[in-house]
């Protein structure tokens, strides 16, 4: 019975692992292959980068095909907010 509970609960728990993001207060780093090095490894695929409002953007796309902005304060490399765009 037990290993039915624990197996039931790592299937239910698999895809919000495969699907990781970065969160707020990571570092990532300020230039485009630090970042995107950075956010691909925390399940992130970096699909174009720009500048809004004082902070970089880096526009990328999850293990779910959802579409996500990062944004990363440029002077310290840390993700300061991450939005879901749609």
């Amino acid at each position: 019975m037990t290993k039915t509970i624990l197996l039931a609960t790592a299937l239910i728990a698999a895809p919000m692992f495969a699907s990781a993001m970065p969160a707020i207060g990571d570092h990532v780093g300020n230039t485009p292959e630090t970042a995107t090095a950075a956010l691909g490894d925390a399940g992130c695929t970096v699909t174009k980068f720009g500048a809004e409002d004082g902070m970089i953007e880096a526009k990328c796309d999850d293990a779910n095909k959802a579409h996500w902005e990062v944004y990363i304060d440029p002077t310290s490399g840390d993700v300061v907010k991450i939005k879901e765009n749609d």
